[in-house]
């Protein structure tokens, strides 16, 4: 663009020169065709230049060249697919974070009278056509509860700016108008519809012949007493998320230091510093005694792979049993696996009956790398070995998944085990996932909390550690209270690095417990 824009400057620089000259000849008024000299260059101009002018191909050639330099780049860009989830995770974040339209159009992270949940250095704000963009992709999919909530900002951001047109735009007043009038009559508020349709007749096309219809229709319904009551908008649930409510409640927390046994400052009992324990988010009414059996400790786990540097281990919860583990990985060591899985990452998949198959309820995208990719990757896999005790071995543990959660990026509750026989994860043949590390590879500036639903808590980002839980029970049946998700990052870039240790192979290291219900 830059360079179009400085041929374009040239040509046009040449063109007024050439007016210039022109308008110069034609204002003398002792200019006379008796001159041969003038008459000669009068029918020159008129024959030649004049011509050469207005059908020169200069202008032609730099708009090729704009569209050449378009298409060299054209594969890479975004399309379709990708303005439109990024449309839905505007929405995401507006329904899961309970921010406001206007407010998140004007550049603010903010829910109702609590502190911003995001302040980013810049600001940035949404134009009238962005939001009529977001609100066109709810409208095509039949959700009015959020297209009226964009179309209506895109409205009134359109009539502040009414006059003035942008280039980029490929919107208008008209079009968010009369989106936004179907979009009411469909939620039954038959008034607004026609005031809407009436406005865009004053202003927009008097002689717009379906609007007009439009306007008939709504009338007449209104006489006849039809739509005189607007229905309340019911926000859509379209994965049928029960557990909605709370998921939604966990990711929305602020962040607050809980107070656990062995704060910054304390010592373990053989006088080493404990490590800093993470802003865990439990709920306001947490009973004392959840609260017991937390502490913060340096592990072994009697493994001398752990003695010279020993696992920095916060207990966050006893049932189900989770832990934090500080400074699980170095930088270093994140930006290599990082760099390994970014070629090869493809857009997640989740487990359908016997299938796997793509899910609006699981947004990232996820890479594979066995522990032959790298020497960092098999290092990893031998400290969690040491660890957790348990063996790692393939087919005892499926290969190191890394996952990268952009704009938006997310996954709803669910189990990390199988619920079903008919799962994909028996085809390894090693059982159920009795265990998960999930290794965080980057820091988040806002969202991206791990939730467990019916536990009633969450664990945010922190940089560089791995979260541990068991999956399973010791009788070997599914643990309720590990249903967890990925709450929706509001700002920044999570990477993730999963690992899924099976059953099999574990009949020793995690034998089963006297009590058949533990």
């Amino acid at each position: 663009l830059r360079s179009y824009l400085r041929d374009e400057s040239s040509r046009l620089r040449l063109l007024r020169r050439f007016y210039e000259k022109v308008q110069a000849l034609h204002q003398d008024p002792e200019a006379s065709v008796d001159n041969p000299l003038l008459a000669f260059s009068l029918i020159k101009r008129l024959h030649s230049d004049w011509p050469n002018v207005i059908y020169s191909d200069e202008a032609t050639r730099n708009t090729q060249a704009l569209h050449a330099g378009l298409r060299e780049v054209e594969q890479e860009l975004p399309g379709a697919e990708d303005l439109e989830g990024a449309a839905r995770a505007l929405m995401r974040l507006q329904d899961v974070y309970a921010l406001s339209v206007k407010g998140l159009a004007s550049g603010v992270f903010q829910r109702a009278g609590q502190p911003p949940l995001y302040s980013p250095g810049r600001r940035a704000s949404l134009s009238a056509d962005d939001c009529f963009h977001v609100g066109k992709v709810a409208y095509d999919t039949g959700d009015y509860y959020h297209s009226i909530a964009w179309l209506e900002e895109a409205v009134s951001l359109f009539r502040l700016s009414y006059g003035s047109w942008n280039l980029e735009d490929r919107s208008s007043l008209e079009d968010a108008l009369d989106h936004l009038a179907f979009s009411y009559f469909m939620a039954g508020n038959i008034s607004h519809a026609l005031s809407l349709s009436r406005e865009f007749l004053r202003y927009a096309d008097p002689r717009n012949q379906r609007v007009s219809r439009n306007v008939a229709k709504y009338k007449k319904l209104l006489e006849t007493g039809m739509g005189a009551s607007a229905r309340p908008l019911q926000r859509p649930n379209s994965t049928r998320l029960q557990s909605r409510d709370a998921y939604e409640e966990l990711c929305q927390r602020p962040r607050a230091q809980v107070g656990l046994p062995g704060l910054p400052g304390s010592l373990s009992t053989s006088g080493v510093p404990l490590p800093t324990p993470s802003l865990v988010l439990f709920p306001p009414q947490a009973a004392p005694e959840q609260l017991l059996h937390l502490s913060c400790s340096y592990e072994t786990n009697g493994s001398p792979f752990l003695l010279l540097q020993p696992a920095k281990k916060e207990m966050v919860r006893t049932q189900p049993h989770v832990a934090l583990y500080h400074d699980f990985i170095t930088d270093a060591e994140a930006e290599t696996i990082k760099g390994l899985a970014g070629p090869w990452l493809q857009r997640s998949v989740v487990a359908s009956g016997e299938k796997q198959q793509k899910a609006e309820y699981r947004i990232s995208k996820s890479a594979w790398l066995k522990d032959t990719a790298d020497p960092v990757v098999r290092a990893l896999e031998r400290r969690m070995a040491a660890l957790t005790g348990l063996d790692l071995r393939p087919p005892y543990a499926e290969h190191l998944q890394v996952v990268n959660y952009g704009l938006g990026g997310h996954y709803e509750p669910h189990f990390d085990h199988a619920t079903s026989t008919k799962s994909p994860l028996y085809r390894m043949k090693s059982g159920n996932r009795i265990a998960t590390i999930m290794i965080y590879l980057s820091a988040v500036e806002a969202g991206g909390s791990t939730a467990f639903i019916y536990a009633n808590f969450s664990v945010p980002v922190v940089k560089n550690a791995a979260l541990f839980w068991w999956n399973l029970r010791r009788n070997g049946n599914g643990d309720g209270d590990t249903l967890h998700a990925g709450c929706p990052v509001l700002a920044g870039d999570k990477w993730v690095a999963n690992k899924w240790i099976h059953e099999y192979g574990q009949e020793f290291r995690r034998p089963c417990s006297a009590d058949p219900q533990d």
